[in-house]
Parts: C-alpha cells; structure tokens; sequence
C-alpha cells in the first residue's frame, strides 16, 4: 500500500509497487521508496526510469533504489536496485504521479465555483469544471471534462471542446490586435473583430496564455495540441492538431500551423505564413517565412538548422583568424 508523506512524497515497498504497476520485478521486493527522482539525483530510496538505451549509462551510474525500465532494454548487473519492468516508463510514471497527487491533495475539484460568472446563454456540459473568478461570456459553449481554472475569461461566441483544459488568467477569444492606422495623423483606430475562436477536442492551454478572436472566421486550435503558459495567439490563426507552443511563443495573425509541429519557448512567428506540417523550432527562432514540412529551424531570423550551423561554424573560423591576425 502506497502512503503519502509530509516532505518525502511516498511510502511504497518495491514489491508493492510493482504490483500496482502490474510490472515484473527483478531485485529487492522488501526497499521501501519514498520519492521520485532523476536518476542522476536519486538516492537508495528513490524511484527513477529508464526510457531508452540512451539512458543506461546514466541508470549503471545511478544511486536509485528502484527503477521503471522500458521491456526489451538490459541494465546489466545491479542486484541491490529493484528493476521494474513496463511496457512503458511514462505511461508507468503518469498513473503513479496521478494516484499520489491525489493521495497528497486530494480529488480535484469539480463543478462550478460560486465566484464564477456565467452569462445565461453559455452551454457547458455538466462535467464541465470552472474555477473561482473564471467569466464564460454569451454564446459559450464548451463540452464535457473540460476545465476552466481560476480567473479565465472565455469571451462571447468561442467554442471549447471535450477534455480540454484553459489555464488561470488565459483569456480566450479576446478581440484581436488590428488598427487601421490615418498616414496624416498618425491615429490608430480599432479595427472590430466579429469572429470567434474553436479549440477543439483534448487541448491544453496554461496560465496567462491569450487567443484573439479571428478578425472574421475563425482562429482554431486543432485537437490535441497543447499551449504552454504565456503564449499569444493572434486573430485568424490556425494551429493544427498535436502542436506543442512552449511558453512566451506568439504567434501573430493569420499564421498557419499545420499538425504535429514543435515551437520553442521565446519563439516569434510572423503573420500570414504557413509552418508545415512536423516542422521543429527551437527555442528564440524568430520566423518570417514559410517552412516545409518536416524542417528543423534554428536562430533568429530562423533557418534550416544545417544552414545555420554552417554559418555558425563560419563565423567562429573567421572570429578564429581575426584573433590570429591580431597576435
């Protein structure tokens, strides 16, 4: 039997825990583990995991009185470490961090705060959670397990799939940034934005995060994807489905982000382009073109990561013979 506790985290025997994993151990079944921990910084009663061969080295090296290894890798010797085999560490590893925050904080909360506001023409399903200070505007519509945390705004007319979750302070569907601007004056008037916003099925969306209302149309999230804290999004976007947008990444408008691609955090994507489907981005790439399907991009402004390798190795041979002039 699994216990929570103060400072530690857990109190499982080895033998128990793989049996709550439905896993096949090899080692100590008696070790009693009382936190998780990388396998770098584990001690004698922590849990590590090993996902893939890359990691064996750092699992022989390692101080862990238990480990989650992926079936099919071999470890080697270590008859004082508990191996307990899965099909698959993370997934191993989600269900058992999901039973002890319960055991640590209890079930989540469900239903909907008194604090919250709710315009009467809004249709939530009644799964749907809303947390204290959340505001769901008219013409709502939102659909079951799906989580609203505190203080969000979800603006009139958007739709939010099933399963979906929008992080505390985001606020979804919030008018668009576009002026018409006077060349005489230099007077910025507001241009109204009369669209909405779709987030479809299983999307995350963390704090603070902003998704703009399309000018007209739509601007959608496809299903799946998930949106780190402090993200922009501008009006009329389109992100496909299984995206990932680390945090502080904007996204002006228009942008067209086709399924499966990857943004690091920091990372600025011009307006009216369209990011191809599986592209990666690493973190600060500042984008202005169109990318091809399946490119890794790099730098600011961002380019094919070889290309840009190549510059940088140039530039160092040339920072390398100025100094040798110099002598």
């Amino acid at each position: 039997m699994m216990t929570t506790q103060d400072n530690a985290g857990i109190s499982i025997s080895t033998g128990d825990l793989a049996a709550m994993l439905q896993g096949d151990l090899a080692g100590p079944a008696t070790t009693t583990l009382t936190g998780i921990e990388t396998l770098e910084n584990a001690g004698p009663n922590d849990l590590s995991f090993v996902r893939s061969e890359s990691f064996i080295k750092a699992a022989n090296a390692s101080k862990a009185g238990a480990m989650l290894v992926a079936k099919g890798l071999d470890l080697g010797d270590m008859p004082e470490t508990a191996i307990i085999t899965v099909d698959n560490p993370d997934e191993a590893l989600v269900g058992l961090l999901s039973t002890l925050r319960i055991q640590r904080f209890g079930t989540p909360d469900t239903g909907i705060h008194q604090a919250a506001v709710i315009h009467p023409s809004a249709k939530l399903h009644k799964t749907v959670i809303v947390g204290p200070n959340a505001v769901i505007e008219s013409g709502v519509t939102i659909g079951e397990h799906t989580r609203i945390d505190a203080g969000a705004v979800i603006s009139f007319g958007t739709t939010i799939g099933a399963r979906c979750r929008v992080g505390a302070n985001s606020v979804i569907g919030g008018e668009g940034f576009g002026y018409i601007s006077d060349k005489e004056t230099g007077k910025h008037t507001r241009l109204p934005h009369i669209g909405i916003v779709v987030i479809e099925d299983d999307v995350e969306i963390g704090a603070a995060t902003g998704i703009d209302r399309a000018k007209f149309g739509i601007t959608r999230i496809g299903q799946g994807t998930k949106i780190d804290n402090l993200v922009q999004v501008g009006h009329n976007v389109s992100i496909g489905k299984n995206c990932i947008l680390c945090g502080l990444v904007g996204v002006a408008g228009s942008a067209i982000i086709e399924d499966g691609v990857v943004i690091g955090g920091q990372s600025g994507i011009a307006d009216n382009i369209t990011l191809g489907k599986g592209a990666h981005f690493a973190a600060r790439s500042g984008v202005m073109g169109d990318v091809p399907p399946g490119a890794i991009y790099v730098g600011s402004p961002a380019k094919e990561h070889r290309q840009a390798f190549r510059e940088f190795a140039a530039l160092r041979r040339l920072a390398n013979q100025s100094r040798k002039k110099s002598k």
